[in-house]
């Protein structure tokens, strides 16, 4: 990113690469607001609202004694950034994400491939919690098909299987988008399959407006 680039991405939205994948009809770096940031067709994937989201979400959970921590849908890796940059916390990240093509980008563009701490798996994020023996402190679920969550991971199977790789005492976010009428009224329906599997209360934090993040400990 050049000096003069930086200047005119607070003016205007800049793209620098557009590209596509098997999973993605659509995927394009910009920069914005002096930084890059990466959106698929019909949605943010890293370092805009998604990013303002878990700055936010991380507020609500006791990171600081966090050791191990499951991202599902890592992204260009927002929530690594949050972590090791931002909180200047050194806590291992295994993250999850089933495009390749997202990780390229990430590492050529957003410094994913800095972290020390951080293991990438290219994985189908299902497929990963049914066979990992890993346990963690916290889980944080960012997994979306363009603002859709698919309906398996809205399973009461899906909610138990995190929770069967969650540490006592461990915490779970979920990130959910409520942007419609359907959307908002599901919000009730996810909150009711949750508590089939975890007995302590759950909250629910409405961030950026539309962003509802589901909380609950183990």
């Amino acid at each position: 990113m050049t000096t003069l680039q930086k200047y005119l991405s607070y003016v205007y939205r800049i793209v620098v690469e557009k590209t596509t994948s098997k999973f993605n009809s659509q995927l394009i770096v910009a920069i914005q607001d002096g930084k890059y940031v990466l959106n698929a067709k019909n949605a943010n994937y890293s370092f805009a609202t998604l990013h303002k989201v878990f700055q936010q979400a991380l507020k609500k959970v006791e990171i600081q004694n966090v050791k191990s921590i499951l991202v599902l849908g890592c992204g260009a890796g927002s929530i690594p950034a949050i972590v090791y940059k931002e909180l200047g916390l050194k806590p291992k990240i295994d993250a999850i994400e089933i495009d390749e093509k997202v990780i390229e980008l990430g590492n050529k563009y957003f410094g994913l491939d800095q972290y020390s701490h951080l293991n990438v798996v290219i994985d189908d994020a299902m497929n990963f919690v049914k066979s990992t023996n890993n346990k963690y402190d916290l889980i944080l679920v960012d997994l979306f098909k363009g603002i859709n969550v698919p309906e398996e991971f809205l399973s009461q199977h899906f909610f138990e299987q995190l929770k069967s790789l969650l540490n006592d005492n461990g915490e779970l976010l979920f990130n959910y988008v409520a942007y419609n009428h359907e959307t908002k009224h599901r919000v009730k329906d996810i909150e009711n399959v949750l508590a089939k599997s975890f007995s302590n209360r759950i909250k629910i934090h409405q961030l950026e407006n539309i962003n509802r993040v589901f909380y609950v400990k183990k």
